[in-house]
């Protein structure tokens, strides 16, 4: 018996032993066919076939994004930025990037917002809206709230916050051009009832949808931001009235909204702390807090994720080609790259309120002695694409036969000696009325990437007797003087939003005053283009514009169009449901289990 009995319990160790090895080899295989599918993708990126999104293996103990997740709150995220943000509050001239980062949708909520894998194209859902209805001709817009919303403080959020919100960003004593722009169409707006409002328009606009959602701004509490005034104390009548707006102007901190999130502090210079909103009317998210630490230096960033005092970073281009290829890395922290509508493209700006660029050819010119070729090959490692205009290299806006302008110092030099720019007195430097060729070229210092870029662009100068001076500035700095367009040159990102407008960036109507045509571009042709554009509804009519548009602002060039390339992320990962969309990253939907929480 007692043999009998030895033997089966050999057999049975034996197959427990199998089972177990066979379900490693299916782990390892499964791990190796992503490693594989990830290397292909990398090869295809240096091949400068760039895929839409970086694969990365399914996270073991992971759910799909559209599944319910059954607990595990708790736990922080802490993202790494280079720079402060100049204000938090959404309705400004000075809000930037890091703005809307922090703030849109996590404090203040829009009515629609953007699906993040919608099924055709880019689409809109309700949101703070429970639905809405567009008239038969476009010229009325209605929104009916949802019933259950309010704001962080327990106030609801009614029809007299949506038309708080319109009035505040296009009173004039507001300053806030950039954003009140979006609003120019607006005849006016009708409380219906305490949920319904209407939008009247003088003509319809292809996004009026997108801009009367409060997209870019959310919707701001009366209450907290209305300020009332005394009866005759400067209140202005029909915008807003009762609202001080040096006080609104002035306040930069302490936002108040609706979102999953509230304000906790601003400790200007170190961190931005962001805490669960507890009393959230939807969907509270599984992440306790969000803070944003600022780190100026790039290589400390990366120092700051190796060590687990950042959860996710924005690495310099070269960065993440060094650390996606670290197979040690990759174990602990998710290498994501990825393209969306809203990619930025990079650009040199010209103001052509100076005696160089005023003159288109001197513009062309220095786009001829700039080789973006060697940019893309060496400062982004080959990931990147050369770029001809301002639209989304893979959106039909874009024009793709536009061919790039070439590298080509030689042709450079004979276009400034056509312009009048030449070396009169032999010292090496081209001049005219005795002014010498001579600018400075502005950068934020925060952008190691910026930094190199303006050596070669100096070094490239040089070769065709043009003197370029970098001025490296704290981003803060450099948001000022663009608004007051006291510059000669500077380099810079643009984020584009999920639908093109280049308005903003183009129309002469945007030069000064706050709006954002800091070089001071001013095209009759184009401005009828752009508000052609705005009018048209018929999507392929509206892409014919601006590919039109495209054709004049590769002929004038008042930015050197230099590249996009894909948004990097590095991702710590303890962090699960992290999933690239199609718009990108939520991290609403992240959450971490339980024993790899970090903090309380």
């Amino acid at each position: 018996m007692s043999g009998r009995g030895g033997l089966a319990t050999f057999f049975l160790f034996l197959f427990l032993s199998i089972t177990i090895l066979l379900q490693v080899l299916s782990i390892v295989q499964s791990d190796r066919l992503y490693e594989r599918i990830n290397h292909l993708n990398q090869t295809l990126e240096k091949a400068g076939r760039v895929p839409a999104v970086q694969v990365t293996p399914a996270v073991p103990g992971g759910v799909a994004a559209d599944e319910e997740y059954p607990g595990d709150d708790g736990d922080w995220l802490i993202w790494a930025f280079r720079v402060d943000p100049k204000t938090l509050n959404p309705i400004s001239a000075e809000t930037d990037i890091y703005t809307v980062w922090i703030t849109i949708p996590y404090i203040f909520e829009p009515l629609l917002v953007y699906d993040y894998d919608p099924a055709n194209g880019r689409q809109l859902k309700p949101h703070l809206a429970e639905s809405y209805e567009v008239s038969s001709d476009g010229l009325e817009i209605t929104f009916r709230l949802r019933e259950d919303i309010h704001f962080s403080d327990g106030m609801p959020l009614t029809a007299d916050d949506v038309i708080f919100t319109y009035e505040t960003i296009t009173n004039p004593k507001i300053d806030a051009a950039n954003v009140a722009s979006r609003y120019a169409d607006v005849l006016k707006v009708t409380k219906i009832d305490n949920l319904v409002v209407k939008f009247s328009l003088k003509r319809p606009h292809f996004r009026s949808l997108e801009n009367l959602s409060f997209i870019r701004t959310g919707i701001l509490p009366k209450h907290i931001y209305g300020l009332a005034l005394p009866l005759g104390a400067g209140a202005t009548p029909g915008a807003s009235a009762g609202v001080n707006h040096d006080r609104f102007n002035k306040r930069v901190s302490n936002p108040v909204g609706s979102g999953p999130y509230v304000f906790e502090k601003w400790d200007v210079g170190r961190q931005v702390v962001l805490r669960r909103n507890e009393n959230y009317w939807g969907k509270k998210p599984k992440l306790r807090k969000v803070v944003y630490r600022f780190i100026a230096n790039p290589v400390a960033i990366v120092q700051a994720l190796r060590s687990h005092q950042v959860d996710i970073v924005i690495p310099e281009p070269e960065q993440f080609a060094e650390l996606a290829e670290d197979g040690k890395f990759s174990k602990e922290f998710y290498c994501l790259s990825y393209w969306t509508p809203s990619t930025p493209f990079y650009y040199i700006g010209w103001n052509q309120g100076t005696p160089f660029f005023s003159d288109r050819l001197v513009r062309l010119a220095m786009t001829h002695i700039i080789n973006r070729e060697e940019i893309i090959a060496h400062l982004l490692q080959g990931r990147g694409r050369q770029i001809t205009g301002p639209f989304y290299s893979l959106g039909p806006e874009n024009d793709p036969n536009i061919e790039p302008i070439a590298y080509d110092p030689q042709t450079g030099g004979q276009l400034l000696d056509k312009a009048g720019w030449r070396d009169t007195d032999g010292d090496g430097l081209r001049d005219k009325d005795g002014v010498p060729l001579r600018f400075k070229f502005m950068y934020a210092s925060s952008y190691a990437l910026f930094e190199r870029l303006a050596k070669l662009l100096k070094d490239e100068a040089a070769k065709v007797g043009v003197e370029v001076i970098a001025e490296p500035c704290e981003w803060s700095i450099l948001w000022d003087r663009l608004n007051r367009r006291e510059f000669q040159a500077y380099i810079a990102g643009w984020a584009g939003d999920a639908v093109e407008d280049p308005y903003q960036l183009f129309h002469s109507s945007q030069i000064g005053g706050g709006g954002s045509n800091f070089v001071g571009f001013r095209n009759s042709e184009a401005d009828v283009i752009i508000e052609q554009a705005g009018r048209t509804i018929i999507d392929a009519e509206r892409h014919r514009l601006y590919q039109r548009l495209h054709g004049i602002l590769h002929e004038e060039q008042p930015y050197t169009f230099l590249f996009t390339r894909p948004t990097f992320r590095l991702v710590d990962r303890r962090f699960k449901n992290v999933v690239v969309h199609k718009l990108g990253l939520d991290y609403l939907q992240w959450y971490v289990p339980k024993s790899e929480q970090r903090y309380e």
